[in-house]
């Protein structure tokens, strides 16, 4: 090729000597991002993309505008990069959670197999005869940030919870003071430590909801502290509504238009005290029933234990709420 060829021959064009705009240069770093997670071998929680695809919350839009003005093409032509590349980066990250869960699916239906023998003896120190389920199998090779458990009583919830233990330390490497477990009355804590510390010899923290949030009172505040039991919580409200609300008129007016909204028929009118008195005289069998589907408690008999409106038998009223509730 002659000087004068050389001189005004047109420079071809790659996407390597291209400069990359702002939005292209973001959109290949989603691109590596989503792919990386894609192709990771563990399970994937939301914590380790919500955060990041947030942030790129306005790429979606902004290439959108694009492609709905016509100019995608023009766009994608100056700066090097196909359309239909930008589309599937888009519509990946669309639809990343779908994609996600499915690959989650998998992981656990592989480990699942792959971990069908340690799974099969992961409580042999506690009980040679325990077996866990698939469902309790699921839920200790799950590594989601939350994870809810619904079943009731008798079902396995207090063996899930430590082969779940064991599982994040001899598989995930886990410290044990690191995991905190925490249960709803001192029986169930009693027997969380018999299995996991006892039995599995796992040295974790082991407590009742009221003990831990106390210990954390006590260790923003040295001072000394009591967890107010139900006779004592019930002198506070009323100490409460009778030192700051009553003496608000606006307050009682407000407290009560909330209290009859649950009624049959909501209040309409001046006279606050004369609807307060009807209802004190009135039978709403509808608001009744309601509750009574709610919070409706069984004593049995013989034994004088709670049990649900499903006659399954709990330890104590705390437990028997909640299953009433779910």
């Amino acid at each position: 090729m002659g000087l004068f060829q050389r001189l005004f021959a047109k420079k071809k064009v790659t996407p390597n000597n291209v400069n990359q705009s702002e939005e292209i240069l973001r959109l290949r770093e989603l691109d590596g991002f989503l792919r990386a997670l894609l192709k990771g071998d563990h399970y994937v929680a939301k914590s380790e993309y919500k955060g990041t695809l947030s942030k790129y919350a306005d790429l979606s839009g902004w290439f959108q505008v694009l492609r709905t003005s016509g100019t995608l093409e023009d766009y994608c032509n100056k700066y090097g990069i196909s359309p239909s590349d930008v589309t599937a980066i888009l519509t990946r990250y669309n639809n990343f959670e779908n994609l996600i869960n499915s690959q989650n699916e998998q992981f656990i239906k592989a480990k699942m197999v792959e971990q069908k023998g340690y799974l099969d003896t992961i409580l042999k120190a506690c009980d040679p005869k325990i077996l866990l389920d698939d469902d309790q199998r699921r839920v200790v090779l799950t590594d989601e940030d939350y994870t809810l458990v619904v079943a009731g009583a008798g079902a396995g919830k207090t063996t899930t919870v430590a082969a779940k233990v064991k599982y994040l330390v001899d598989k995930q490497g886990v410290d044990p003071k690191k995991i905190l477990v925490i249960s709803f009355t001192n029986k169930a804590v009693n027997e969380l430590k018999q299995r996991i510390i006892g039995e599995l010899k796992i040295e974790c923290p082991i407590a009742t909801f009221h003990s831990t949030g106390n210990a954390v009172i006590h260790k923003q505040n040295p001072d000394k502290l009591n967890i107010v039991d139900a006779n004592k919580l019930y002198y506070v409200v009323q100490d409460y509504l009778r030192g700051s609300v009553l003496r608000n008129e606006s307050a009682v007016n407000n407290l009560i238009l909330f209290f009859a909204s649950y009624f049959d028929a909501p209040y309409e009118g001046n006279d606050l005290n004369a609807f307060f008195n009807h209802i004190a005289k009135s039978n709403f069998t509808t608001m009744r029933s309601e509750l009574d589907d709610f919070k409706q408690q069984v004593i049995d008999t013989r034994t004088k234990k709670a049990v649900t409106i499903q006659s399954e038998m709990m330890r104590s009223n705390q437990e028997v709420e909640i299953a009433n509730f779910l």
